[in-house]
């Protein structure tokens, strides 16, 4: 099985990551949060938690 990725499968992907962390810019984190995000997905910044707690959606 052949795993290679074509140069559009590339750019397609690079687009994709620049919308996401220009979503993360416009919600008000810095690079330093989404690289630390990045680095270790599953520990939440204090950040994140205070946003979960004020936003509606995530309410109990």
């Amino acid at each position: 099985m052949n795993h290679q990725m074509h140069q559009t499968d590339l750019e397609e992907l690079d687009t994709e990551w620049i919308e996401l962390i220009m979503s993360a810019r416009k919600m008000g984190f810095t690079m330093d949060e989404i690289r630390a995000f990045l680095r270790s997905p599953f520990q939440t910044t204090q950040k994140s938690q205070n946003s979960a707690e004020n936003d509606p959606c995530m309410s109990s």
